[in-house]
């Protein structure tokens, strides 16, 4: 029996549909992760915002002198709290005042849930992985259904939908005229989650395919000695801001040892990456500037790459674009039960000929 697009199609669906729709959906929730925590924890509602990065100074101060703690999140237009997270991945939320609001353990809330199972099947790195696999797997699905349904000649009578009914005409041409509505978002998301996945493979790809005009600089990875307690956050802060003014400063790493720097993740305002890609290193004994590359200076092929990650979350292209990712999410189910539908019809009209033989 040849492998045609039709019955690739069907195998692929039949395998794959419902994790595409569970992952489709979920993804439409998490689009709003943020008004969601606010709906959800009343505590982070009235949150006021900080114009002066430096504010957070003595916070950092603080937490600094906490080994548990691994990165922190500054507040952003939507999510007026800062953020600490552990090593464990436990997540600490501070309002304008410095005071501790909320601790969100893993898992310890349905949106945790939701978040991991839409990164990782609750499965840990093997489960991102085989996201990824089905991520690939849907680009075949997607592209044979295509294959299968591209007519000879284009008319008006293709778009025609007959009136709803059971019949397998009817579901076929449901299915075929609201796949091809979702068809450019399924794909964006799926390639673009793929992609994210396996990062370093297509990093690889990007690179051959787009190579670099001299080599980059690489960010410091040690320097001399300096003691944790001697870290002046609130010095830094100033010092990082006025080396890049017109930049928002988004995350910056705690340091975990007395050769780390201090290193700080920037946000440009023309910049799609919601946490920016600008690198600036400070050295914690001076303040003075160890490494500072913005975003616009990354090779063309890092660019492209890091265009995944806000096309995937709509970080990127407005309520419209957003909303439109919600819907492609949404009907995905009703695309998945069209499609079983029909192949269920199609089955059974087969049996009834063999019988009728």
């Amino acid at each position: 029996m040849a492998l045609t697009a039709a019955r690739l199609h069907r195998y692929l669906s039949w395998a794959l549909g419902i994790w595409l729709v569970l992952l489709g959906v979920s993804g439409a929730v998490l689009l709003y992760k943020n008004p969601l925590l606010r709906w959800q924890y009343p505590q982070l509602q009235h949150i006021q915002p900080v114009a002066d990065i430096s504010h957070w100074g003595p916070l950092l101060n603080q937490l600094q002198q906490d080994a548990q703690f691994r990165y922190v999140k500054f507040p952003s237009a939507d999510a007026l709290w800062l953020e600490a997270v552990t090593f464990d991945n436990q997540r600490h939320y501070y309002n304008e005042q410095h005071q501790l609001l909320l601790t969100r353990s893993v898992h310890s809330d349905w949106l945790d849930w939701l978040y991991d199972f839409h990164l990782h099947l609750l499965a840990g790195e093997g489960g991102h992985t085989i996201n990824g696999v089905i991520g690939l797997l849907s680009l075949l699905l997607l592209l044979s259904g295509l294959w299968q349904w591209w007519p000879r000649r284009f008319n008006r009578r293709l778009f025609q939908l007959p009136k709803p009914d059971s019949s397998m005409r009817s579901l076929r041409q449901y299915h075929s005229v609201l796949a091809l509505l979702l068809l450019p978002l399924l794909l964006l998301t799926s390639a673009t989650g793929a992609m994210m996945v396996f990062s370093k493979q297509t990093q690889s790809v990007l690179h051959t395919l787009i190579p670099p005009s001299a080599p980059p600089a690489q960010p410091v990875r040690h320097i001399a000695a300096v003691p944790l307690n001697a870290t002046n956050w609130t010095a830094a802060l100033q010092s990082a801001q006025q080396h890049w003014p017109l930049q928002s400063l988004r995350l910056v790493s705690l340091r975990q040892k007395d050769t780390d720097p201090i290193s700080f993740r920037a946000k440009a305002s023309d910049e799609w990456h919601p946490n920016g890609r600008g690198v600036l290193q400070l050295n914690p004994l001076d303040n003075s500037v160890l490494y500072a590359v913005p975003a616009a200076e990354l090779t063309t092929a890092e660019r492209l790459r890091n265009s995944f990650y806000p096309l995937h979350l709509a970080a990127v292209g407005g309520t419209l674009y957003q909303l439109a990712l919600l819907l492609t999410g949404v009907l995905s189910l009703a695309l998945l039960l069209l499609g079983l539908l029909f192949s269920w019809r199609r089955l059974k009209a087969r049996s009834a000929r063999y019988d009728a033989c």
